[in-house]
């Protein structure tokens, strides 16, 4: 190998030298350009607090994620708002390289649910002795749950349960409170006077629907089931 041989060697190796480095220097300011998936989560939780979530995760967010880095705060908004302890943050970035992303956020939070103490058969209408309360996790309640006891005390179970089961609204209705052709009283009152008389209803009805029913004089009124036997009506 000759002198210029060699020299021109070195000079070859001292420009890959260079290359290499050069690459490597690329590949770690790239590698700081991303955006940390810890602070999206961050901004989703943050999202989630102000709109009166208490203890909230956000799920969902790959450690891979590779989104470039946002040179200002990042911006969120309520995409789907929480309901049963589950909804959805929107992330975003409007800086040069403008981003949006989707980040599923979860309540962790524990919620009172109301459970049967016993089991029930359809028809049977529950009293307070019969329930009691429960905690469990948001997230994992049905959207029709019942969270307090007086919404179930006086209802009529619509399906058989078992004992533990919890409740839910769909599970109740009304328990019947007139049958058609029944004996009714009529009721109307204002602020000063309430009067009273006897009515047969045309039609069956439960605590809180709207009926028909003749009056004693033959008229035809709509009223509300009050109580067993009892219809509030307007004349």
């Amino acid at each position: 190998m000759t002198l210029e041989t060699k020299g021109f060697g070195r000079i070859a190796h001292a420009a890959l030298v260079g290359i290499l480095t050069f690459a490597a220097g690329s590949l770690t300011v790239r590698a700081a350009a991303w955006q940390s998936p810890d602070s999206i989560r961050e901004a989703a939780r943050a999202m989630a607090r102000q709109n009166g979530a208490g203890d909230v995760e956000a799920v969902a967010v790959d450690e891979r994620l590779k989104l470039p880095e946002c040179g200002d705060a990042l911006k969120t908004e309520m995409q789907r708002v929480i309901q049963r302890g589950a909804g959805t943050v929107a992330v975003s970035c409007l800086g040069p390289t403008p981003w949006r992303l989707f980040v599923p956020v979860r309540v962790s939070e524990q919620l009172p649910i109301v459970v049967l103490r016993r089991s029930v058969q359809p028809g049977e209408v529950l009293a307070a002795d019969d329930l009691e309360i429960r905690q469990q996790a948001a997230a994992t309640l049905p959207y029709d749950y019942v969270g307090k006891p007086d919404l179930a005390v006086g209802q009529t179970v619509r399906r058989s349960q078992s004992a533990g089961a919890l409740l839910q609204a769909s599970a109740l209705e009304q328990p019947q409170g007139v049958e058609r052709g029944a004996l009714v009283t009529l009721i109307s009152a204002n602020s000063t006077l309430e009067v009273k008389a006897e009515g047969v209803a045309l039609e069956p009805g439960r605590l809180k629907e709207r009926i028909r029913v003749r009056s004693a004089s033959g008229r035809v009124v709509q009223g509300v089931v009050e109580a067993p036997g009892q219809v509030r009506v307007g004349f």
